[in-house]
Parts: C-alpha cells; structure tokens; sequence
C-alpha cells in the first residue's frame, strides 16, 4: 500500500494544539507524499478546548463524510472527544483511517462501530513532527502503508508464559474508565488489553482498573499490555512501586500481564492497529 492519492483531514475535536508544531507536522505529511486539508475550526479556542462544541463536531463530521477523505487525524488529544460522540454518523461514504491516542481512546470503540472506519493508535499531529522521535514516526507511516512491523519484546509481569492471540486493543485507561456505563462502554472479552495513562496519581489509576473491572469491560480478557505510565508520581515516602499498585488491581482478573510495550505519553509512541489480531508467544508481540 501506498500513500499516494490519500487525503488527511486534519481535526481538533478535543483539546487546544500548538499551531506550530501543527504546522510541522502537516509539513511531514506532505513531505510523505500525502495532501493535506486543515479542518475549518482547528484554530479555534473555546476555554479548554479546540473551539466550540459545534464546530469540533462539525469538522469531525465534514471529515467523515467527503469521500474524497481516507485519513481523519486528530491535532491534539487532551481533553473534548466524549462531546462528539452522540453526532457519530451510522455510515460513511468510503473507507477511513482515523488516527489518535490518549483522549481519542473515547472515540475508538463508537468508531469501529462504523462500517468501514479503521483506527490507528498512534501520535497526534501535535507531538508528530515535535514529541516523539523517529522510530515512532517511521512506526505510523509504516503502519499506513500496511509494512509488517518487527516484533517487540515484553516483559512478562503475571501470569503463565503460553501463547496467547486476540484482537489488541485499549488505550488510555482514564478515558476508557470515563466510557464505564455509557453506551459507548467498550467490550474487552477475548482480546489483548492496552493500557496506558499519563499524570495520574496512583491511587486515581487504581480507581480507574477498579472502574473497568466493576463495568466488565476487562470480563473475558485473555491478557493486559501496560504501555507507558508517564509522570504518575508516588506518595512521598512510598515503599511500594507503581508496578506494585497495578498489580494489585490487576493480577485478581486472572489473566497474564506483560508490560514494556512502548505505547503512549513517551517520546516512543509506537503506532497499532486497533482491533487487529496479533499474538504474544516467547516474550515478543508480534504484530
């Protein structure tokens, strides 16, 4: 597969991005050889958001629906995608790629629900060109461009070594406990679970696995993959780790834990497919 002839809209459904590194990063794109179209509110400020809610709507929406559109890419994560979701179409005119991470985790799951919808957790176009390194961009654009991605090695934290296969999916634990008991909650039965976070204290992470666990939506799970937990600070003086605290939670589902994926809020932000079918067997992920 190759880039040539796919369109990238670019929208702001949630938080606010940096117009220059926005700017770099649609530089980027162009120089892989894919033309670009800036939504019409990404500029946009509405308090903590990339604008108000009916014009981070409407772009997404615009986005979806012009067929001359095959990758929906969104600026900035933060905070403002669960808004969009009750606008979600039913149907789209052709097929798309929408790619995020961190707050995007709200839209994944309603997405897929989508006839022809795919969904790519990786870097957003405010870190692209700026936040992450080489290997992360190389990542996306090989993942777009449909190359088998190398192994990656885990470490396994719980549980038995045996092989396991099953749909990867998550994303960022905070937005998808957030998801616990509306209608866009996600199912995780038979699939490999992703989780990563960023400045969350540990008792918050706690309250979140607590959340998913309580909701079901880790029922079923065959097992967990931590990414990273960037900037999750312990209490002065703690003589445990944070390891430890998602352990704790985490080991009672009964399934194997592995850690070491180098997904999330890190300078590594390597990029996967969500709902695609991988296996982990000898230690290594194989994509």
């Amino acid at each position: 597969m190759t880039v040539e002839g796919r369109r990238v809209a670019v929208i702001a459904p949630a938080g606010i991005p940096d117009m220059d590194n926005l700017a770099q990063a649609v530089s980027l794109l162009e120089s892989w050889g894919f033309p670009v179209s800036v939504g019409a509110h990404v500029a946009n400020r509405f308090r903590y958001l990339a604008g108000a809610h009916q014009h981070r709507t409407g772009d997404l929406l615009a986005a979806l629906s012009d067929p001359a559109i095959d990758i929906v890419w969104i600026a900035r994560a933060g905070y403002g995608c669960a808004h969009v979701l009750p606008a979600l179409p039913t149907a789209v005119p052709c097929g798309k790629t929408v790619i995020g991470f961190s707050d995007a985790t709200a839209l994944f799951y309603a997405l897929r629900q989508i006839p022809g919808i795919g969904v790519i957790h990786g870097p957003t176009l405010n870190g692209l060109a700026t936040k992450v390194d080489d290997v992360s961009r190389r990542s996306v654009l090989d993942t777009l461009t449909g190359v088998t991605p190398a192994p990656l090695p885990l470490e396994r934290l719980h549980g038995a070594a045996d092989s396991i296969t099953g749909p990867l999916v998550g994303g960022n634990l905070t937005v998808l406990a957030s998801t616990a008991g509306s209608r866009w909650q996600p199912s995780f039965r038979d699939s490999i679970v992703v989780l990563e976070d960023v400045t969350e204290l540990a008792y918050r992470i706690d309250r979140s696995i607590m959340t998913l666990r309580h909701a079901g939506v880790l029922d079923g799970a065959r097992a967990i993959v931590l990414g990273d937990f960037i900037r999750c600070p312990l209490p002065a003086g703690a003589d445990y780790s944070l390891e430890d605290v998602l352990l704790d939670v985490l080991a009672p589902i009964g399934v194997p834990i592995y850690g070491g994926l180098p997904v999330g809020h890190g300078e590594r932000n390597l990029s996967w497919v969500v709902g695609r079918s991988v296996e982990i067997r000898g230690g290594m992920l194989l994509r």
